[in-house]
């Protein structure tokens, strides 16, 4: 009974410390960084009905899920849905229902450590340090990773489980880890690993069984089934097989790099950011050369603990987590759009948290014990805390990722429209010149100067920032390009860009407006007709948009 009253006193201990750590989220509103379809007042899902739970579930074609955000996560979408029935257009009420699932996921992850036979000291202790480092600042202040938040607690559920299961539990507890693996991977694709993480530590810790092989073939199975049309639309959307970085590494030197990052990232040697250089230009020597040092030291211990595997079984259980959680997002099975972000390691972190508290734990002095555990708790608590300030609003989580990285372009872009919007047009303009004199061809820069300049009047100026930003290929920017000219009645010239435009993204029903207003105006009206008649066909279609 003691023991019970314990862990149930460190359990809560440690979501108490976490909800007073993240506490200064709940003050946050929306900022430019997040999903605008997902989370403005125009989103389909503050209107659930039959039709759009239908194509959250069966539409596989990223175009026409456009509305929805161009990605198959309909668990994530079905949570976001019932955040917004119970919120309404209250800012601050979905940062309250992401801090409520972010702690239930702590708890969940200390007494799966406690169940796969770490010592109650250092599973808590693990968590706690998982759970207030700054790492994951981006993943709880940030209402566009709820699909990490969601998909981390589903693995976490799916784990309890399957333990639960392994250890002689009904059948049904066999059905709710296949279940939570399924809302995992349909949360966040990464999920899809959780099985063969779950594998490796039944195969490293517990006993053998014939329930181990009917673990890993049915709940794995129905992760791998879930994949399926995950990864299907995120290819159509080609969220994967694209980086953003411009000097584009090798995937051998892509995951060295990534590795030594978050090692960086994890020692606090680097600062909490949504951009660091290496987005834009790609591992230093020195992020690939710590990545490679953290690779040869894990291979040197996992050798040694091999020998001895029964005495070794947790560390290694631990080491294999780590590396599993990394492979999704090394780019070495396939490229991610971006090469790094803490977002990204939310679940591979929690080896080396464990690994500290392991450390901490086994010191012999217990007022050692006491003081580093402390320290340690207080340097990641105060670190957290004072990365939420970014997130206070979008002038200031992109004026902190630009002095981090001023060649990042999606930074320049989305500071210089946040200095619009609070009406400092002139320091936006200084922004866009300064990203511009590093990409002076990037599209979306000088989409943002065109729409700048239009808006002071200066179309001439404008159309001429278009036209350089059309030349990518970009069907945004041609489009633009051809509504500018539109406008100046330049119809014979947009008559091309608009096209182009349409063709490139039929789904996007602007586009193919502009393109029968050009026609009209060049008396195409022939040409028009059936451009007009299909737009009328699909609004009559998807009366849900």
């Amino acid at each position: 009974m003691t023991a019970v009253r314990e862990w149930r006193w460190a359990g809560w201990a440690v979501v108490g410390i976490v909800i007073v750590v993240f506490a200064p989220t709940l003050a946050l509103r929306t900022v430019r960084y997040d999903d605008h379809w997902l989370w403005s007042e125009s989103s389909p899902l503050h209107d659930l009905n039959a039709a759009t739970l239908r194509d959250l579930f069966f539409e596989l074609d990223a175009r026409a899920r456009h509305p929805l955000g161009t990605e198959y996560l309909p668990v994530r979408d079905l949570f976001v849905a019932f955040d917004m029935w119970i919120w309404g257009t209250w800012e601050h009420g979905p940062h309250i229902t992401q801090l409520v699932l972010y702690a239930a996921s702590v708890y969940l992850l200390g007494s799966l450590l406690e169940a796969f036979g770490f010592d109650q000291r250092v599973a808590w202790l693990g968590a706690l340090l998982w759970a207030i480092h700054p790492l994951h600042v981006e993943s709880v202040a940030w209402l566009s990773e709820r699909k990490g938040i969601l998909s981390g607690l589903f693995v976490l559920a799916c784990g309890h489980a399957w333990i639960r299961y392994r250890r002689g539990g009904r059948t049904w507890w066999l059905v709710i880890a296949a279940a939570c693996a399924v809302a995992g991977v349909w949360s966040k694709a990464p999920a899809m690993f959780a099985p063969l993480a779950y594998a490796t530590w039944d195969l490293l810790v517990l006993p053998r069984s014939r329930r181990r092989w009917i673990a890993i073939v049915v709940v794995g199975g129905a992760a791998a089934l879930a994949a399926v049309p995950v990864v299907l639309v995120a290819r159509d959307a080609r969220v994967i097989e694209e980086t953003t970085a411009v000097n584009q590494p090798g995937r051998i030197a892509s995951a060295l790099g990534a590795q030594g990052h978050y090692v960086q990232r994890l020692v606090l040697a680097k600062p909490s950011s949504i951009s660091h250089p290496i987005h834009t230009d790609g591992p230093s020597v020195v992020d690939i050369a710590v990545g490679l040092v953290a690779l040869l030291g894990s291979a040197l211990v996992t050798v040694k603990w091999l020998r001895d595997v029964s005495h070794h079984a947790l560390r290694l259980a631990l080491l294999a987590w780590a590396w599993i959680w990394f492979v999704p997002v090394s780019h070495l099975l396939v490229r991610v759009h971006i090469l790094v972000a803490d977002r990204f390691v939310y679940l591979w972190s929690l080896a080396a948290c464990v690994g500290i508290a392991w450390l901490v734990i086994g010191l012999q002095r217990r007022v050692f014990r006491v003081a580093i555990a402390a320290a340690l708790a207080g340097v990641l608590g105060i670190a957290t805390i004072r990365a939420q300030s970014a997130w206070t609003s979008s002038v200031e989580l992109f004026t902190h990722a630009f002095v981090i990285n001023p060649r990042d372009p999606a930074v320049c872009e989305n500071l210089a429209m946040s200095l619009r919007d609070d009406g400092r047009l002139e320091e936006a303009f200084v922004v866009l010149e300064r990203g511009l004199s590093h990409h002076p061809k990037h599209p979306y820069l000088l989409k943002v100067k065109a729409a700048f300049l239009a808006a002071r009047g200066q179309l001439d100026e404008a159309i001429q920032a278009t036209a350089l930003a059309a030349e990518s290929g970009k069907a945004s920017a041609m489009w633009m390009h051809a509504d500018l000219l539109h406008q100046v009645r330049r119809d014979q010239e947009a008559l091309p860009w608009a096209e182009r435009a349409t063709r490139r993204r039929p789904e996007i029903d602007g586009y193919a407006v502009t393109l029968t207003e050009i026609l009209i105006a060049l008396g195409k009206h022939a040409d028009a007709v059936p451009i007009l008649e299909d737009l009328v066909a699909r609004a009559s279609a998807q009366p849900r948009y």
